[in-house]
């Protein structure tokens, strides 16, 4: 069966209600396993391919990602949305007030904390691995802040 972006929301609606104690998280990352899917999508009456598990886990956890309550320790999930809602930002160049303007932003965001630069780093270059774009971008390479 296919799912659609309606089915992917409700999902996603149902694992943030059922699981609302893990969020916001102190992981970089979002806090979402395959059981959970599985029972979410069970609840739907959505009955999943064990193939097609993989692209639903990854389309609910952006779904979810924009939805929960984010902090700077989620900086997966953060560079997660910033890839997704600023596809044409120049990583190379990004700096560190562009960055922490971008979060800062975000809908979901609500730490009233500033970052240390070592957390604004991780988002950078989480943000860069997730972005075939740079494949090739030398580790030791630095940006100029």
């Amino acid at each position: 069966m296919t799912t659609d972006d309606s089915h992917i929301r409700r999902i996603a609606d149902s694992i943030f209600r059922d699981h609302s104690y893990l969020f916001p998280s102190p992981y970089p990352d979002i806090p979402l396993n395959t059981t959970m899917v599985k029972d979410a999508m069970a609840a739907d009456g959505i009955e999943p391919n064990e193939e097609d598990l993989p692209a639903i886990m990854d389309r609910i956890e952006l779904e979810l990602a924009s939805m929960v309550p984010l902090n700077w320790n989620n900086y997966g999930t953060i560079a997660i949305l910033l890839n997704r809602n600023y596809p044409d930002e120049d990583m190379k160049v990004i700096s560190i007030p562009r960055i922490t303007e971008l979060v800062t932003g975000l809908p979901n965001f609500s730490d009233p904390e500033k970052p240390d630069e070592d957390t604004l780093n991780y988002i950078i270059y989480t943000w860069i691995s997730l972005n075939d774009d740079y494949a090739d971008f030398p580790e030791d390479e630095g940006w100029d802040f």
